[in-house]
């Protein structure tokens, strides 16, 4: 396996990441020891070794994350407020079957094209690490769009059309665009579409945007 040193990530990828060692996790056949996220701070508790935090980026439940104390360094921590976004650089851990974040640093973002910007740095990533797993398993190829069923064709292409827009496409009005489709087909497709790396979530998880427009 190849080591990554900082991998762009998702919540959902890293509660679903496999165990490599001790202190590596991996996705597909690369390891990675240390993350990015960003997300939103939904909660703020403080505790006398460390700064604990609720962070959500809307892909699965929240993800705990702990800011440690350094007491030989003078320098006061600078609390992030629920509420807001931020950046989170640190560590995955797992303990009692529990998964955290051991943040090393934390960055409150005010910018919010960032956000944006690290939802491609993810999709990037993703795309690149099942790319390199296709190489290695040789029966395992990545398909074209123009190949998917067309049901998530249909989707994919109203989403595209909607891509133009910063925030993308809402759902709503995908299912009204769409209205001869199921909204169990349209959520299914959305569902496989992302997982192919084709779609990803914008300002909430109801807005969609194509990463190929």
């Amino acid at each position: 396996m190849t080591v990554l040193q900082i991998v762009p990530c998702s919540v959902s990828q890293l509660l679903s990441a496999s165990k490599a060692s001790s202190d590596t996790f991996a996705l597909s056949d690369l390891e990675f020891n240390q993350v990015s996220v960003v997300g939103v701070v939904r909660e703020l508790g403080p505790f006398v070794k460390y700064v604990q935090y609720c962070l959500d980026d809307m892909t699965g439940p929240p993800l705990t994350v702990r800011q440690w104390v350094n007491s030989e360094d003078c320098t006061p921590l600078v609390f992030a407020s629920p509420g807001s976004y931020v950046k989170v650089i640190g560590s995955l851990r797992s303990s009692t079957g529990e998964r955290s974040l051991q943040a090393k640093h934390i960055r409150v973002i005010t910018d919010l094209n960032e956000i944006t910007s690290h939802m491609l740095e993810v999709v990037h990533a993703h795309m690149q690490i099942f790319k390199k797993k296709f190489d290695v398993n040789m029966n395992i190829t990545a398909v074209p769009s123009e190949d998917l069923p067309s049901v998530q064709g249909q989707v994919l292409h109203v989403i595209r059309r909607g891509s133009v827009r910063d925030i993308g496409i809402g759902f709503k009005e995908l299912q009204s665009q769409l209205d001869f489709l199921s909204i169990k087909d349209i959520k299914s497709s959305l569902t496989s579409l992302m997982d192919q790396g084709f779609v990803y979530h914008t300002i909430d998880e109801n807005h969609f945007k194509s990463t190929d427009p």
